[in-house]
């Protein structure tokens, strides 16, 4: 009988570069941008301001994701301060740890001479994991959850450098005053079969977490908005894509930086919900989308929307912005490092 176990077969050899094509080709367009920024020229106001901070102003910096540096002229606060931004591959596949030479040169380059406070959305990587070491080099205090305080105390930072959140109770920084409310994160989400779920039975960071270790070691531990205020003008910061229905009836804000990252992959029911508690309640003049870019690739250029791998940036903008034309909401995207003044 012919053995045919070696036997060649042209039909494969043929197709076998076709899969491999299809799969690099596949791989290519999941790892590019999700939009094209060209396409929203006319929200980014190209004014990167030097001049000093009028009085009774208060000066925003987008510094990528959810870390917005919030200045008066005499205090600074800062969101998050996720400045490191480790590449896709080295997030994926090795340790991460915060990068010294690049948090020190986004402060110097940001001019954070001042700062005061340093307030972490949630305990992901992508929003804690640099907020230590910016707090030993500027001396700010660091607010969070357990969590946070977790990374913080695995850092070295010092206890009476750290405060654990109270939510509900206004704290004073300088001129400012931020009150924490309780929030929820962005829905889960699956990629290549692994999901960013909080697991129930390990919510938070129970131990000193010292660097590197696994982006999947920083546990979420409860997420959180601010509500900012100073003097009469009032600002609220929402990093993650997601609502407490209700808890915000009472407020009301001049200025609302939103995070936008996946609104589009979830039900249109949700997206209205979404907006209605959020933007609707709050009733900004102005929205600042946040939480848009990709965050693998360095602060030091230019941002870019998130991967097509995990979302959909031309989609969330067009879901935002055919609800806030209708009201008449001033929308602005900052790219990094840039500028503007609130009020």
């Amino acid at each position: 009988m012919l053995d045919r176990t070696n036997s060649f077969h042209p039909q494969r050899f043929f197709l076998f570069p076709f899969f491999v094509s299809l799969i690099l080709f596949s791989s290519h367009c999941v790892f590019r941008p999700s939009g094209n920024l060209n396409h929203y020229d006319s929200y980014f106001p190209h004014d990167s301001k030097t001049n000093p901070i009028p009085k009774g102003k208060v000066r925003a910096t987008f510094l990528g994701t959810s870390s917005i540096l919030l200045d008066d002229g005499e205090t600074q606060i800062l969101t998050d301060g996720f400045f490191s931004r480790p590449s896709l591959w080295k997030t994926a596949f090795s340790k991460i740890e915060s990068d010294p030479k690049t948090v020190l040169s986004v402060i110097e380059r940001a001019k954070i001479n001042r700062l005061g406070a340093i307030f972490v959305c949630h305990s992901h990587y992508d929003h804690v994991m640099d907020a230590p070491l910016v707090a030993k080099l500027t001396k700010a205090k660091l607010f969070g959850s357990s969590s946070t305080l977790n990374v913080g105390t695995g850092a070295g930072l010092p206890t009476d450098q750290m405060q654990k959140f109270v939510t509900g109770k206004p704290i004073a920084i300088g001129k400012f005053t931020v009150t924490v409310l309780e929030s929820k994160h962005t829905p889960p989400f699956r990629i290549f079969g692994k999901t960013n779920a909080t697991d129930p039975n390990h919510p938070n960071i129970e131990t000193p977490l010292v660097q590197p270790v696994k982006a999947f070691d920083y546990i979420e531990g409860g997420t959180f908005d601010f509500f900012i205020q100073h003097g009469k003008n009032k600002i609220f910061i929402k990093s993650s894509t997601n609502f407490v229905e209700g808890a915000l009836d009472k407020l009301q804000a001049d200025i609302l930086f939103l995070g936008i990252a996946q609104l589009s992959l979830q039900p249109v029911l949700f997206q209205d919900e979404f907006y209605k508690q959020n933007v609707q309640t709050l009733k900004p003049k102005l929205m600042i989308p946040i939480h848009w870019d990709n965050f693998f690739k360095p602060l030091s250029e230019p941002l870019e929307p998130n991967l097509q791998l995990g979302d959909d940036f031309d989609a969330n903008m067009k879901s935002i912005l055919k609800r806030t034309e209708k009201e008449k909401i001033e929308v602005k995207l900052l790219q990094g490092f840039e500028t503007i003044d609130l009020f």
